[in-house]
């Protein structure tokens, strides 16, 4: 009975070993498909090393990989570039920064960029609620639910 055991022991190691090859081999064919050029593998690897996804997490190297994609016009990963600047996350926080490659992607109708930017908006020294409202109702109409409570937030502050 006890080498059931072992063998049990064994196999699970087995497993788990292939399981991380496997991981690694997916993580090095994204990668080679990223540094060719490919904005999707480019994004997926900013994500990896933004999350830890089979790679220690680093914010700086997430910055790097999402910056690739979004220069190529990669709404998703403009959004992030912009999200980075704004949290001070791998890079220096700069609101004008957030702002821009926010805006990129928003103009692109990427939700989630045109609620990030009506919060800012409605948030920032400058304050514009009516601004902020028009990016928060766009994101709600491309189905972001959250810009709906942050809709009800900012119209309050408008009375």
């Amino acid at each position: 009975m006890a080498h059931m055991k072992y063998i049990a022991i064994i196999i699970t190691l087995l497993i788990s070993t292939a399981g991380f090859a496997a991981g690694e081999l997916v993580f090095e064919h994204k990668l080679a498909a990223a540094e060719n050029g490919n904005i999707e593998a480019q994004y997926d690897i900013g994500y990896r090393y933004e999350k830890g996804r089979g790679v220690d997490s680093d914010d700086e190297l997430a910055f790097e990989w999402y910056r690739r994609a979004a220069d190529q016009g990669l709404a998703k990963a403009q959004y992030k570039i912009g999200s980075f600047f704004l949290k001070g996350q791998g890079v220096d926080k700069s609101t004008t920064d957030a702002e821009a490659w926010l805006m990129k992607a928003a103009d692109q109708g990427y939700p989630p960029a045109q609620y990030q930017l009506g919060k800012l908006y409605a948030n920032n020294r400058k304050r514009d609620y009516n601004l902020a409202l028009s990016w928060l109702q766009k994101a709600r109409d491309g189905g972001y639910e959250p810009a709906t409570r942050e809709i009800r937030k900012v119209k309050k502050k408008l009375n």
